[in-house]
């Protein structure tokens, strides 16, 4: 630990350090005459108290003149440079340590207080025996003393420099500082006889003189009252002079042999001799410090009486002046008092405008004038005052505005308060209106609200000088604070008022409670809103009001709220008087108090039912589709996209269903938009009972409906409730009194196999509905790559078939149709074909289903009834007047209104009989709408038209309609044909065809006979008639022509 911090120096430090190393050195020479036995040992050694008087008066800094005058004494003393070295060291670290220690934990005069005294003599006692080990351990080891001399010779160092310390270093610290107090003659006169008395002791006690009998061993304990004496009279100055004066001539004396401390033995003598300085310095040092500290004290105790005898006397004139002010001020105040009753008088009966009138009279009444107005700030920038009274020469005047600019009233407004007593006009030359009426003297106050806020004036003005008693000065401010307050207490009022009448008048409803929520006041739209009056709901606590709609979570996270933010607002729903729900908006807030402590509750709320209804009628009208109440393809896009983003963070699959309806818009077309809305509506019930809650069904547009599975295992599973659904839309729907069998194409698209976002999974769910639709309808597929490619051919036909009918590349292939029991041809069947310019002949079951999709049925299915009709005429030209032609109706053609007119107009261009004509109708079509179905089939059957049911055991038809239906044949489908001749099932389906049509008195027909086997058995059970590729295929044309021809009588394969 560095305990002396390397200071900085500067000339003046140097010319210090060589001067200390001067007096050292001289000093050292003083010392040495004193020496014992060596020269270089001294009994008293000055120097040690000079370097310590030295450090502690100049500083620390000044080490280097100790070290540089030890070291110069010690090579002085023919020592050896090594010796010197380390005496010069031992000497330096002396002053500086006990130095450090006085200046750190005493002062630089450490002799003022008696502990500071013994801090100096134990920090110099320390610091003399490490000097003294030093320096005779140095010469110990240079071999200039021995082992028998180093106990005595280091005793006489250590004794040595400490007494030499007591001595010289508290006499220099003394003598460099003036007396604190100037000596009277009297206390010089008594030092002289003190330092006289002290002379002739010395000399008789330490000189060669005897005088009288007294021993010198009794003389000198003469010289310590003296030294108690000089402590206790002369202080610092007197008793260090003292000390060393004895000191001086003891060491003398005994130096010479004179005196008590003469010995047999020198080096007790002059041990004696040390002890006796030390002992005296020691006792003079403490009785020093004592006296200092009891005349400290002393002059305490007098500056506190000096001070206290002060403070009494002020306080004593002070409290003259305050009397004889406080007796001024009473009179004054009384004064003002008796003015202000008089002036108050007047007006406190006053009311509205009159208050301000008597205000402006009684001031010119009170201050003598002929002028006084009030007047307030006109706006905002407060440069404009308007007045609301003046009074003027005993009467009141219209009230005016005037520009506060250049006038006194402005000086009245930026200060407390303005009176001019004389020439007024000529200290303001701007303000015109003041000039005008001559005014000389203004004395006027501002207006100030509780809160110092400065809102107009109020003065008195007249036309001499005026001279106005000090105790009224003050009454036009207390009158001012007076107007200034009803001002306020006035536009309170009218706020009061208002809010009242805001309260009453509000259109929300408005609660006060206490702190405990107990309602102590409403508004009549509470009453109005929730049927409770004041009588009812003053006393209960909000809480009345919860209609149960709302957790009771809900209320504590609520009035936390409130405790913490200060309000709530929100959302709420409570309960009127007659149970209705009423969804609010309600705002709770806390009113507190100037400590934050809450004093009531304020809520108000407004009834929004209405409006949250008109809400949720628009978020419907927006994301429900408004017939089946289902989500419409917004919100069901939304929701499947929420569910890719949430089936993608948890690695799931789902499911995507695209329905189509079959033969929707048939039955929409056919038997009116109310009938098609219900049957969606019944269509939508049955998906829902399908589907459950945890699914999403929505009619995505038309006859097409979407449905959202979000977490599935597998396809099976997807599969099951896809057949669910076929299954459930496959049964009859009553509607309207009428029943109606439809089917649906159902396409399915798995996330993230098919797609990984929501229009691409759509866009996959709709191509694999189109592949179900193609598949035979009533089915359902999943999607595959390959029904993108049919997608895209789909698209591409559906255009290219409409460049068909423009460019007429449609042509009629014809099948003979052969009666079993003549062997003739009694008939053919039209079967339309399409002759591409690129990829030749296209068969039907390839553009068919497209054409039905896309609605080009139509006007294809007229084309083939015109071109038959055509056809057969041409046929009839040629001879054939007994062959029938049988047309093929598609569902969207059989139940278009302007069929029947197209069959006749086709029948009448061509000029065939109407019993030549035959339509064949499907047996599913049939059953879509029974009863316009058969409302249709009994007006074609009126023109007399002839009419088959095509593919008959196909469909779901019963043969309780089948006798509805005005038919004349019926035609069993191949299916069952392939099968009748290893199939004992299909066999027994066309026998019980046969068998029931010929019951019904119809005709049956077979389409698909290719074998003789077929034909053979078809015959036995009594077929009426075939047709297929046994006898001949479709034919163009031309070849039928030929075919009919060659076969006019009798078949002539059929023998083979």
């Amino acid at each position: 630990m560095v305990l002396i911090e390397m200071p900085t120096y500067f000339p003046k430090d140097f010319l210090a350090i060589i001067t200390l190393a001067l007096v050292y050195i001289i000093s050292a020479k003083i010392g040495l005459l004193l020496a014992f036995e060596q020269e270089s040992i001294s009994a008293v050694w000055p120097p040690s108290g000079i370097a310590l008087a030295a450090i502690l008066f100049g500083g620390l800094r000044l080490w280097p003149g100790v070290f540089i005058g030890a070291f110069l004494v010690n090579l002085y003393l023919a020592l050896s440079f090594s010796v010197s070295l380390s005496i010069a060291v031992g000497s330096t670290l002396e002053a500086l340590i006990a130095g450090y220690f006085i200046l750190r934990f005493a002062s630089a005069n450490p002799f003022t207080t008696t502990a500071q005294t013994v801090i100096f003599i134990l920090a110099f006692f320390g610091s003399t025996l490490m000097s003294a080990s030093i320096g005779i351990g140095s010469l110990l080891v240079a071999d200039l003393i021995n082992q028998q001399q180093f106990l005595l010779l280091w005793k006489t160092w250590w004794v040595g420099d400490f007494v030499g310390g007591l001595i010289v270093t508290p006499f220099i610290l003394t003598w460099f500082r003036l007396p604190k107090e100037d000596f009277t003659k009297n206390q010089s006169f008594e030092a002289i006889i003190v330092l006289i008395v002290t002379l002739c002791i010395v000399s008789i006690v330490f000189g060669p003189w005897q005088v009288l009998s007294l021993s010198k061993e009794v003389m000198i304990f003469l010289l310590l009252p003296i030294i108690a004496w000089s402590s206790l009279r002369f202080h610092h100055h007197g008793v260090t002079l003292i000390v060393l004066l004895i000191s001086t001539a003891a060491i003398v004396g005994t130096t010479n042999g004179f005196g008590p401390f003469i010995l047999a033995n020198e080096n007790e003598s002059l041990f004696l001799l040390q002890a006796y300085m030390g002992a005296a310095m020691f006792t003079a040092l403490l009785l020093m410090a004592s006296q200092e500290e009891r005349l400290q004290a002393h002059r305490s105790v007098r500056v506190s009486q000096r001070n206290l005898e002060e403070t009494v006397t002020a306080r004593t004139q002070e409290l003259n002046i305050t009397n004889v002010l406080l007796a001024n001020e009473m009179h004054q105040q009384n004064h003002i008092t008796d003015s202000l009753k008089e002036l108050l008088h007047n007006i406190d009966n006053s009311s509205d405008q009159d208050f301000y009138i008597n205000c402006a009279r009684t001031l010119t009444q009170t201050y003598k004038t002929q002028f006084s107005f009030i007047g307030l700030f006109s706006d905002k920038t407060n440069t404009k005052i308007k007045t609301i009274a003046v009074w003027v020469k005993g009467r009141e005047i219209e009230n005016f505005t005037y520009d506060l600019k250049g006038s006194p009233c402005a000086n009245v407004l930026e200060h407390s308060m303005e009176f001019i007593c004389d020439n007024a006009a000529n200290l303001y030359p701007e303000d015109e209106l003041l000039i005008s009426m001559g005014i000389e003297s203004y004395f006027g106050s501002p207006l100030k609200t509780v809160t110092g806020k400065v809102i107009g004036i109020l003065a008195v003005m007249d036309t001499k000088p005026l001279t106005i008693d000090t105790s009224l000065k003050s009454v036009l401010g207390l009158f001012s604070n007076k107007v200034a307050q009803e001002l306020q207490r006035r536009v309170i009022t009218k706020e009061l008022e208002l809010a009242e009448s805001v309260f009453n008048e509000s259109l929300e409803a408005i609660i006060i409670c206490d702190v405990e929520t107990n309602i102590i006041r409403i508004n009549p739209e509470f009453t109005e809103i929730t049927g409770y009056n004041s009588t009812e709901a003053i006393g209960n606590t909000i809480k009345f009001l919860r209609s149960g709609e709302q957790s009771e979570d809900f209320y504590t996270r609520l009035w936390d709220c409130v405790k913490d933010k200060g309000y709530w607002k929100g959302e709420i729903t409570n309960k009127a008087k007659n149970g209705e729900l009423l969804i609010c908006w309600q705002i709770i807030k806390a009113v507190k108090d100037d400590a934050g402590n809450i004093e009531q509750y304020i809520s108000i709320f407004s009834d929004i039912t209405d409006k949250k209804r008109a809400e949720e009628q628009i978020y419907n009208l927006a994301h429900l589709d408004l017939i089946t109440q289902l989500p419409n393809r917004l919100s069901f896009q939304k929701k499947l996209n929420d569910s890719i983003v949430i089936a993608d963070n948890a690695m799931q699959k789902l499911a995507v269903m695209f329905i189509d309806l079959d033969h929707f818009k048939l039955i929409n077309d056919t038997s009116g938009h109310p009938a098609g809305d219900e049957l969606l509506k019944q269509v939508a019930l049955r998906l829902q009972n399908i589907i459950g809650t945890n699914n999403v069904i929505s009619r995505f547009g038309g006859d097409e409906f979407t449905v959202l599975l979000p977490y599935i295992k597998s396809a099976g599973e997807v599969a099951e409730v896809a057949n669910n659904i076929l299954n459930s839309l496959l049964l009859p729907f009553s509607i309207l009194g009428n029943e109606f069998t439809i089917g649906a194409s159902i396409g399915i698209g798995i996330y993230p196999d098919d797609g990984k976002d929501a229009s691409t999974l759509l866009s996959c769910a709709d191509n694999a509905m189109y592949s179900a639709k193609e598949g035979g309808r009533a089915s359902c597929h999943f999607y595959t790559q390959q029904m993108k490619i049919d997608t895209n051919e789909r698209v591409m036909m559906e255009r290219e078939l409409r460049d068909a009918l423009k460019n007429e590349e449609f042509l009629l292939h014809y099948q003979p149709q052969i009666d079993i029991r003549s062997n003739k041809v009694i008939g053919t069947e039209a079967l339309v074909r399409w002759q591409h310019p690129i990829k030749g002949l296209i068969p039907p079951d390839k553009f068919i289903p497209v054409a039905e999709a896309t609605g080009l049925i139509v006007p294809i299915g007229q084309w083939v009834i015109e071109e038959a009709c055509r056809q057969l005429h041409r046929w009839r030209m040629d001879g054939f007047e007994d062959l029938t032609m049988a047309i093929n109706l598609s569902a969207r053609q059989f139940f278009q209104k302007e069929l029947l007119e197209i069959i006749e107009n086709s029948m009448e261009v061509s000029d065939i009989p109407t019993s030549k004509l035959e339509f064949e109708i499907t047996e599913s079509m049939m059953m879509l709408n029974i009863k316009d179905t058969i409302d249709t089939l009994n007006k074609i059957k009126g023109i007399g038209v002839q009419l088959s049911i095509d593919d008959f055991g196909t469909g779901y038809s019963s043969l309780s309609y089948l006798k509805k239906f005005p038919l004349n044949k019926i035609k069993i489908d191949k299916s069952f044909i392939d099968g009748i001749t290893d199939n004992t099932d299909d066999l027994a389906i066309v026998k019980a065809i046969i068998g029931i049509a010929h019951s019904l008195n119809l005709t049956v027909i077979a389409e698909g006979v290719e074998t003789m086997e077929q034909y053979k058995i078809l015959t036995k059970y009594h077929c009426n008639e075939i047709q297929g590729y046994y006898f001949s295929k479709p034919l163009a044309s031309l070849a039928a022509g030929d075919f009919l021809i060659e076969n006019k009588s009798v078949l002539v394969n059929l023998a083979h």
